[in-house]
Formats: structure tokens, C-alpha cells, sequence
């Protein structure tokens, strides 16, 4: 049976049945997902040998492995990888996720679902949103440049006479042939 990303906090789960797919909000992506913290070609996933390996395509909120950002990471059954706002488990065996080892702390849960809100709010821009890392100052952008001034359209005359390239670039000057050894 192949690998699969099950879905933990809504939407579809992921079946991994191709050696390279493609994730991103593009077209051309093998899988595409409908959401504004998901870039055009967000990262692939391959099966390599009887692991899997995610890698970031250089997307704006990036991939995180059991909440870690990576780059590229190797995946085992049972993490968790976070695709934008989209969570899923890494499955081998069956399509349901295991059952968690503890019961989380009703602080996390709190936290857990503040994020959801958050994520929430980031879905309904328009404009794609970098999200926070955590242990990271948060960089507020630049306030933008006043607009310009519109140029003036370029005017070429009617007659144009354009020079040849022979008499911009003369030919260089020819080398005589080298004498046989």
C-alpha cells in the first residue's frame, strides 16, 4: 500500500502514489491546494528507496516536519508535516492516523486552536502572508515608495536612419595564419 499524508486538521488526505509529487497552488502541480499560505509550486515529495523526502521549493511559509521548518527532511510514519496551514500525518499502513502517545496539555490545545483563528483570518487575504517563525523577531515591511510620476512617452522620429553594425563594430584585424610546425 502506497504512503499517504493523512489529513489532521480538515480536507482531503494525500496519497503518495506517484515517485515525485509536486505540491503547490499551480496548475502544473500534482496536487493542487486552495490557499493563500500555499505557493504556486510550494514543495515535492519523493519516494526514495523505502523512505520518503520533502523538500521546499522556496516557499513563502515553508514546510515543517513535527513543527521543526526544513528545507529537506526525511519523513517516517507518524510525523507530522505542516504544508502552509494544512497538517498531515505520515502514513504506511492504514488510512486512519494512530492514536496519539499522550494526551495534550489543555494549554497546547488553547494554542493549538488560537493558530487555527489565526490561520483562519490569513485565509480570507488576498495577498499571500508570510507567517511568523517561532524564536524569530517579526519584521514589519517597509512602508511603500510614493508613487512616480509617469515618464513621458519615447517619440522616435519618422525617418529614422539607423547606422550598419559595420561602422559601430569595425571587423578586428585579421591574424595571419600560424606557420606549420
Amino acid at each position: 500500500m502506497p504512503a499517504q499524508l493523512v489529513a489532521l486538521n480538515g480536507g482531503p488526505s494525500i496519497w503518495l502514489d506517484k515517485p515525485i509529487l509536486l505540491i503547490g497552488r499551480h496548475p502544473e502541480c500534482d496536487l493542487q491546494v486552495d490557499s493563500r499560505k500555499v505557493s504556486r509550486r510550494h514543495c515535492c515529495i519523493a519516494q526514495v528507496g523505502d523512505h520518503l523526502v520533502i523538500r521546499d521549493l522556496g516557499s513563502t511559509n515553508g514546510v515543517r516536519i513535527n513543527g521543526v521548518r526544513v528545507v529537506e527532511g526525511r519523513l517516517k510514519p507518524g510525523d507530522e508535516v505542516t504544508i502552509g496551514s494544512h497538517r498531515y500525518q505520515v502514513s504506511w499502513d492504514s488510512v486512519a492516523p494512530p492514536a496519539p502517545a499522550h494526551v495534550p496539555r489543555r494549554d497546547t490545545l488553547r494554542a493549538r486552536e488560537a493558530a487555527d483563528a489565526a490561520d483562519d483570518e490569513l485565509e480570507s487575504c488576498d495577498e499571500p502572508v508570510a507567517l511568523p517563525e517561532p524564536g524569530r523577531p517579526v519584521r514589519t515591511p517597509p512602508h511603500p515608495a510614493p508613487p512616480k510620476a509617469p515618464e513621458p512617452p519615447v517619440v522616435l522620429p519618422d525617418k529614422l536612419e539607423l547606422a550598419s553594425a559595420s561602422d559601430l563594430f569595425p571587423a578586428p584585424p585579421a591574424v595571419p595564419p600560424r606557420p606549420p610546425v
